[in-house]
């Protein structure tokens, strides 16, 4: 199934009304800390969650009116006989028990509304991919994993029903293991106004009909208020692709529509959860097909087809995936240096990207942020990661003769595990900085090393966004990612700004207090202004993200080499990047890449003092910190309210962080 644009629709549109989910389930990690219907946070001490009537302790509700709408659902579907039989995940796949639970409400309320439960391959109009996860040879390992995790779950699921019942399990769980898999293939992580994952949704037909693309075309933001947008009747609709299809969708949204009905009787999160409004991220001509995102567009092409079939078992066609010779994003996100001349030919070919080079990379990167995650040594990680990417790395091939080649190969700026490096580094400098100040905040050591630190954080955080904002050039649709990345360095270059040790920076020379005057603010562009109308004056969406796009480049492109050397003063990998906002010489390889070789292999060669002791030079260093952290903050606001409206919630933090510097008053 598919959805269609009814009209023609330009960029930064609401595309449909808010969309109420069929069912939603916390994760098991928020369970104690949101409220299992309407997903808001609970109330801080003194206040007592509100539990079932019985004695659960694994459910919570904000308030009673939550309680008496959430409760009855979550008696019924034997969600409660579930927790008790299985307090811990079942299975290492299963992380989190979101998934089947989600599974025990759905399967409840389709039966409630005698919903058809004969065809295990679409149940509610809702396809479930049911024969494709659980028949089918396998492909790979992964596969048949997959398949195991789904029987158990099913079984789990079966066992729980019907102790609820009273009856014994007669080992038929084959619509148990439909739904699952419906869920596996339909559900979304529902995510906070701070990017937190909560739980997962299932959502009605009008956005689980929406098919995928690494190009998309819209967006998806989640909305727990009465009501935050959207427009009033559906831009879109189901599109009929071959004959009995217009029966399907009609059979479809009556079966959801008494789902729906269902759950406002017995109760339900629908009543009060998260729901979803889809959004145009590029112009959208009538009779397009709607397109979103089913995984990291910053990943290449043969790990988003790797996790596209391992979870939804397709193979994606589209135009990006489909292009020959490969877009320029995707060559840029595999593009490997060759160090060694005998194989230079092998540089930026298929052959090279296969499994055992990419394996070994996701597993060094992969570890260093289980350091940083899972075992909370964000030092562990911040080393591991440097190391990733400034040393040689070794990838075997077999020439027809059988002679083996040792192939010497380095990552460059916009591999995309660099990308993903850039984003841990930032996170885990930050929090080393935390870790530092915490043990003895008073200490000159200290205090001189999380400086460092700081620095290192805002550089990383600033790489990752002009890195991605270069690859949105030639791909639209990555501008959700950049828009957090933009406000992210924003935000850190600030926290930089405030950092109390800057005489350390100095080498012990005062700067003073750093104050800044709302005169001295940006007079090259409008940026300020339009944020202050929270960019309401636009007749034209393209021409105003043309326009305001290039105001700011202008702006970060002047002010950024004024700091950049005082950010990557300590060397390492930052040391190697020239300039983090331009990426224009890799247009010439050769060139880029004799430069990332030499420049590469020895980190912290030929770092000499930056001569910036004085205390005007510091102060002025200080002040384009500044200045680049506004314009960071509000170009990624900007682009905030093309993927969410304006009534993003990042538009608001922005709108907050800026206030603080008293800049909006005048």
């Amino acid at each position: 199934m598919e959805m269609r644009a009814k009209e023609d629709i330009s960029i930064s549109q609401d595309l449909t009304p808010l969309i109420p989910p069929l069912a939603l389930s916390l994760h098991n990690s928020t369970l104690v800390t949101h409220c299992s219907c309407c997903f808001s946070p609970l109330p801080s001490p003194p206040f007592s969650p509100i539990h079932n009537p019985n004695t659960n302790h694994f459910i919570r509700y904000c308030s009673p009116h939550c309680s008496s709408l959430d409760s009855p659902l979550h008696f019924s579907s034997s969600e409660f006989h579930f927790f008790h039989l299985f307090p811990q995940p079942l299975h290492t796949s299963f992380p989190s028990s979101s998934d089947l639970r989600i599974s025990l409400r759905l399967l409840y309320l389709i039966q409630q509304s005698n919903g058809s439960l004969l065809n295990l391959e679409r149940i509610g109009g809702l396809i479930t991919n049911f024969k494709k996860l659980m028949f089918l040879e396998p492909h790979c390992h992964d596969d048949d994993e997959v398949s195991g995790r789904i029987r158990d779950g099913a079984k789990a699921l079966a066992v729980a029903r019907r102790m609820s019942v009273g009856l014994e399990t007669n080992g038929e769980y084959n619509v148990e293991a439909a739904v699952l898999c419906l869920v596996l293939s339909n559900a979304v992580e529902v995510y906070d106004k701070d990017g937190r994952s909560l739980g997962v949704g299932v959502y009605d037909v009008e956005f689980s009909w929406v098919n995928h693309s690494c190009s998309p075309n819209a967006s998806y933001r989640f909305c727990t208020e009465s009501y935050c947008g959207g427009v009033l009747e559906s831009r879109i609709c189901p599109a009929a692709t071959g004959t009995g299809d217009a029966g399907i969708e009609s059979e479809s949204i009556s079966s959801n529509t008494k789902i729906q009905k269902s759950m406002s009787i017995i109760g339900g999160s629908v009543a009060c959860g998260p729901k979803i409004i889809l959004r145009s991220i590029k112009g959208i001509q009538k009779g397009d097909e709607v397109l979103i995102t089913y995984t990291d567009l910053l990943q290449p092409k043969v790990m988003r087809q790797s996790e596209l079939w391992l979870k939804y078992r397709f193979s994606c066609c589209c135009k990006r995936c489909r292009a020959m010779p490969m877009t320029h994003i995707d060559h840029c996100l595999q593009e490997i240096l060759i160090l060694n001349p005998d194989s230079s030919d092998m540089a930026s070919g298929d052959n090279f990207y296969g499994d055992y080079v990419m394996g070994k990379l996701m597993d060094c990167l992969n570890d260093a942020i289980d350091d940083f995650l899972s075992f909370d040594n964000p030092k562990s990680c911040c080393e591991k990661l440097e190391i990733l990417l400034t040393q040689d790395h070794v990838n075997l091939l077999l020439k027809p003769n059988g002679e083996k080649l040792h192939q010497l190969f380095r990552l460059l700026p916009l591999h995309h595990v660099s990308l993903h490096a850039y984003m841990t580094l930032a996170s885990a400098y930050k929090d080393s900085v935390s870790e530092l100040l915490a043990l003895d905040h008073e200490s000159y050591k200290h205090q001189t090393e999380a400086c460092n630190m700081s620095r290192k954080s805002a550089a990383y955080s600033l790489l990752l966004a002009g890195a991605t904002q270069y690859l949105l050039e030639s791909e639209s649709s990555l501008i959700v990612s950049v828009s957090n990345f933009w406000t992210t360095a924003g935000e850190t270059l600030l926290s930089l700004v405030r950092n109390s040790a800057w005489n350390l920076f100095s080498r012990g020379r005062h700067t003073g207090a750093f104050s800044f005057s709302s005169c001295q603010m940006c007079g090259k562009c409008t940026l300020l202004d339009r944020f202050k109308n929270k960019f309401t004056d636009c007749q034209d969406e393209n021409a105003e993200f043309a326009d305001i796009t290039s105001q700011f480049l202008n702006c970060v492109i002047d002010i950024t080499p004024k700091i950049w050397d005082f950010l990557t003063e300590e060397g390492g990998y930052l040391k190697v990047v020239e300039d983090p906002i331009s990426y224009r010489w890799l247009g010439s390889r050769m060139q880029s890449c004799a430069y990332f070789a030499t420049h590469a292999t020895s980190p912290d060669a030929d770092k000499t003092d930056s001569g910036l002791e004085a205390e005007e030079c510091y102060n002025e260093i200080r002040v384009n910190l500044f200045l680049l952290g506004i314009h960071c903050l509000i170009y990624g606001a900007f682009l905030s309210t093309v993927c969410f409206s304006r009534g993003s919630p990042l538009l608001s933090k922005v709108e907050s962080l800026i206030s603080l510097e008293g800049i909006l008053n005048c």
